[in-house]
């Protein structure tokens, strides 16, 4: 007589994989490269494209972030692997980056094509249609050549500002400029920093101040 086995969820699975080597995961600081890649494998067998970022303990607990990348088609599986996260003693599960605090974003340095990159020297102008909001990010050394890569890096700034879902969804768009040399257009602009204050009080209110 046949047997019908029911087809393994792979979320289901990679939990039950996770649960049993939480133990050995505590003590991920001593090869955090070993153990991130064998996470990264297992979480990517539910859908290729995930990441993962661990945070060193703090009173005896370890953060574990589950992150699209970016890529919004993925934010369901985030959620719906967050959703099933087993209660295992010692961690806690996250859906997406979060946004940086503050004292960690004036001291924050991305690698970029060239150089480290800082917030203290970029700048935005907010572009509002309706609804909409679209961003402009300024950053010096910008051209032709370094475009795509210097943007990237900029769009990395941006997501530790906001976060990763405030940054997918709360902004419909971006572009990336090299900055003006008129002080006039200077003026125009605001600290990329602030971008996240910018944002919320855009989606509060109908005209932000």
């Amino acid at each position: 007589m046949f047997k019908f086995f029911k087809k393994s969820n792979p979320i289901e699975k990679f939990w039950s994989w996770y649960e049993f080597q939480a133990d050995e995961f505590k003590d991920f600081q001593k090869a955090p490269d070993f153990y991130l890649r064998e996470i990264i494998k297992q979480i990517r067998k539910i859908s290729p494209g995930l990441a993962v970022e661990l945070e060193p303990p703090q009173e005896g607990l370890i953060k574990m972030t589950i992150s699209a990348d970016g890529d919004v088609e993925l934010f369901p599986s985030v959620q719906e692997i967050v959703a099933q996260a087993p209660d295992i003693p010692g961690w806690q599960f996250i859906a997406f980056r979060q946004r940086a605090p503050l004292e960690k974003l004036e001291s924050l340095k991305l690698k970029g094509p060239e150089e480290d990159l800082q917030l203290k020297d970029k700048r935005f102008f907010p572009i509002v249609e309706g609804e909409h909001l679209d961003v402009i990010i300024y950053v010096s050394g910008l051209n032709p050549y370094n475009q795509q890569s210097l943007g990237y890096a900029c769009l990395l700034l941006a997501d530790n500002i906001l976060g990763e879902y405030d940054c997918v969804h709360k902004v419909r768009g971006y572009d990336f400029h090299a900055m003006p040399e008129d002080p006039e257009e200077l003026k125009e602009l605001k600290p990329l920093i602030d971008l996240a204050a910018y944002v919320d009080a855009f989606h509060e209110k109908d005209s932000p101040s």
